[in-house]
């Protein structure tokens, strides 16, 4: 009977952490993670990535820097919707959301 009792508990230990990671805030620290899922996503941290996979199906994964910049956008399409992004307290803008990650999945600035 306490085995049972000991995998119920470690159980509900792991799914408390899957949880712990998609909500809260996650910190401006930058620890790059390259990832693969339609394309290369980066993010800031494994927190973001997390976050991320949390609500995405199938989930992303994680791969090398090298791996993912095979999948950069070359072309965006040549609609002018304007963003921007703040990188090391710099404002940056683009002509649109494609090639703000196109310049994200090339360099591997994230933005906040």
């Amino acid at each position: 009977m306490k085995p049972a009792i000991l995998i119920c508990l470690l159980v509900g230990l792991a799914l408390s952490q899957v949880s712990a990671d998609c909500s809260g805030d996650c910190p401006e620290t930058e620890d790059v993670v390259w990832a693969l899922g339609g394309g290369c996503n980066v993010f800031r941290n494994k927190c973001y990535f997390d976050q991320e996979n949390c609500h995405r199906k199938p989930a992303l994964t994680i791969a090398t820097k090298e791996e993912c910049q095979k999948q950069c956008a070359d072309i965006c399409p040549a609609i002018y919707q304007p963003t921007s992004g703040t990188y090391k307290g710099e404002l940056r803008n683009f002509g649109n959301e494609c090639e703000k990650r196109a310049h994200t999945c090339r360099t591997g600035e994230t933005f906040l």
